[in-house]
């Protein structure tokens, strides 16, 4: 086994899976097996440990979570990244580094993070593509012997957004509550397998665009419900902020996979976000960018409340 184990990515069912598997390989008991929170714990006491000699065994396992000293963030500890740094450049061959970076943004300007690169392991885990998506359902339910046709699969795809670790755990649950169903339909996905906020978001952003202003009142009455008006409305002015650069490259001729290449968007809303922007012009884009941007003046400056605001700013759309 490799020293140090540097394991980056958003598929947290995978990086989980990973880390089992080398568990098992070190066959670490719970002795020599422990787990650091590197913003509750300092890399001294970390290190440390790493440096002493496992109990009754040959090597022992560390893993680091939540290393924030790695991201473009601010770590809550005043950490020693010297003394890191000077471990990664001689670790103890008895001890297996595993620092678990899944959904950090790592910051490749750090010299530790150029180190760790260097002289670990490096395992990345990116999110399920559709099609992967598509094959882990269809295989999880034909073991189980239970039916499902193409609509019900988009429709769980759609609301799990190809994420692994929610996918999975969806799977899980539609199994536990339909235990003994032998068919699976696109009502059982629907009053089990919740909307995530972003999605909802979605179809407020289409609703907007195409001034279906009946829809978008039903989706924002829904909304405020359990949601801040000022917490959708930064997914909402991002979203149109992809939209104006997915616009322009469109007008440039590019393709979505092309678009992906050159903005930072994660491919589900590429995806759900492109025909939006096929249909849409740019002045509408640039006047709802307007909208929003006079909508935060006159929130952050006391001139109208947050509910009733929205309210007006989708019925003057």
């Amino acid at each position: 086994m490799k020293s140090i184990y540097l394991l980056v990515g958003e598929n947290k069912q995978a990086i989980d899976e990973k880390i089992k598997e080398l568990s098992r390989e070190g066959n670490f008991d719970e002795l020599n097996l422990v787990k650091y929170d590197s913003e509750e714990v300092t890399l001294d006491e970390i290190i440390a440990d790493c440096e002493t000699l496992p109990f009754l065994g040959e090597q022992k396992m560390v893993i680091i979570i939540n290393p924030i000293f790695l991201s473009t963030e601010k770590s809550k500890l005043d950490q020693n990244i010297e003394r890191f740094i000077s471990y990664v450049n001689n670790p103890n061959p008895s001890t297996v580094l595993v620092i678990n970076c899944c959904n950090i943004k790592l910051d490749m300007k750090r010299r530790i993070t150029q180190l760790l690169y260097e002289k670990a392991q490096v395992l990345e885990f990116d999110n399920l593509n559709e099609l992967e998506a598509e094959e882990l359902i269809i295989n999880y339910f034909q073991k189980r012997n239970v039916k499902v046709n193409y609509d019900v699969i988009q429709e769980l795809i759609r609301r799990t957004e190809c994420d692994a670790f929610r996918l999975y755990s969806e799977l899980q649950k539609l199994s536990f509550y339909l235990e003994n169903v032998t068919e699976i339909t696109i009502d059982d996905i629907k009053a089990l397998v919740t909307e995530t906020l972003e999605q909802d978001v979605f179809k407020l952003t289409g609703y907007f665009l195409d001034r279906r202003i009946d829809e978008a009142l039903k989706v924002y009455q829904q909304l405020i419900i359990f949601h801040d008006p000022l917490v959708f409305l930064s997914i909402l002015a991002k979203n149109l902020h992809y939209l104006y650069l997915i616009k322009y490259f469109q007008k440039q001729g590019l393709i979505d996979y092309q678009i992906k290449n050159l903005i930072n968007i994660h491919p589900y809303q590429l995806k759900m976000l492109y025909p939006i922007a096929l249909k849409t012009s740019e002045n509408d884009i640039k006047k709802n960018i307007k909208a929003f941007h006079q909508y935060d003046i006159d929130l952050k400056t006391g001139k109208i409340d947050k509910i009733l605001g929205f309210e007006l700013l989708i019925l003057n759309m």
